[in-house]
């Protein structure tokens, strides 16, 4: 059930599915026999004076997928790496392929163009921990397109940031202080956003009042590519399975903060619910212990855990 929020805070302000650029949007062509493993990870050079934000922008990654995907990398010196990961291999969330899907654990956008065969792919940004700042999972729909916003800022946020001595003005006209960029989609729930940002470095964390963040470049792309009234699918998935070339793969992701306090580390459930949508129709051999051993490392990167077979199914330990 969605609500409460309005806008956002300026708080810290190639195998089936070969993926090509515009812009710096990750376009994949979508398998004809259903998989949903999709893409292939990259290793990319790092630069001498790159920090986790350039290097993460430069590569169209969100920040936490980021130190996911490189768990010894140290975030306040990313330019001591030569190379680093970058996983632009994706499993397509369990929802239906239509017009935008977020899944908020994942703090990743897809779009699903009408009449095409692909979708494309963004990092985002999500609300912040606890109550109203959060965003919410539901479904909604693009209700208006507006380039170069005022932003107003909402009570939330003014109360928020006037704890600190900051007092705001009612309107932030559009230019390079307004934290929505420069441009907006409205959600049909009037409290929530898709924008832009003036801050890149928020992009892949969490740092909105409910809204949700793309870099300047991508939301350009999508601003230009989505038209009003379509569908928009926010869930929540931290574990993804799906299948390439008759292999299952399993992506884990970080839970949010939520729903570790809700499941105290025992994520079983979720596991199997993504497992059990992945192996329906297809029945599959699966490697528990690698499959563990993957959920607990909690890298964001898909890696094959099981095989499609003909008969009944088993699990190896």
């Amino acid at each position: 059930m969605l609500k409460k929020g309005l806008y956002c805070a300026m708080l810290m302000a190639a195998l089936l599915g070969m993926m090509s650029r515009t812009a710096l949007a990750a376009v994949y062509t979508l398998p004809e026999n259903g998989d949903s493993v999709l893409g292939s990870n990259v290793v990319a050079s790092v630069k001498a004076k790159d920090t986790g934000t350039t290097f993460a922008r430069r590569n169209d990654v969100g920040y936490y997928a980021l130190l996911e995907a490189n768990p010894k990398l140290d975030p306040l010196h990313v330019a001591r790496a030569s190379t680093l990961l970058v996983p632009q291999q994706v499993i397509l969330p369990n929802a239906p392929r239509v017009g935008i899907v977020i899944n908020l654990a994942e703090l990743r956008l897809y779009y699903y163009p009408p009449d095409s065969n692909t979708v494309v792919t963004y990092p985002v940004g999500i609300g912040r921990v606890g109550g109203d700042w959060q965003t919410p999972t539901g479904e909604l729909t693009i209700i208006e397109k507006v380039k170069d916003p005022d932003w107003h800022p909402p009570k939330l946020v003014v109360e928020d940031v006037g704890k600190r001595g900051i007092i705001l003005p009612e309107v932030i006209p559009a230019g390079p202080d307004n934290p929505l960029g420069a441009y907006m989609l409205r959600l049909s729930n009037y409290s929530y956003l898709i924008h832009g940002t003036n801050r890149p470095e928020v992009v892949g964390r969490r740092t909105s009042a409910g809204c949700v963040d793309l870099y300047p470049e991508d939301i350009e792309s999508l601003f230009n590519r989505v038209p009003v009234g379509t569908k928009v699918t926010i869930v929540n998935e931290p574990f993804k399975a799906g299948w390439l070339n008759e292999q299952l793969y399993v992506e884990a992701h970080t839970p949010l903060r939520e729903q570790r306090q809700a499941y105290a580390g025992h994520y079983d459930s979720l596991l199997n619910e993504a497992l059990s949508a992945a192996t329906a129709a297809r029945p599959a051999n699966v490697d528990w212990s690698k499959m563990q051993a993957l959920v607990k490392a909690q890298a964001g990167v898909a890696e094959v855990v099981g095989q499609a077979v003909n008969g009944a199914p088993t699990v190896s330990t």
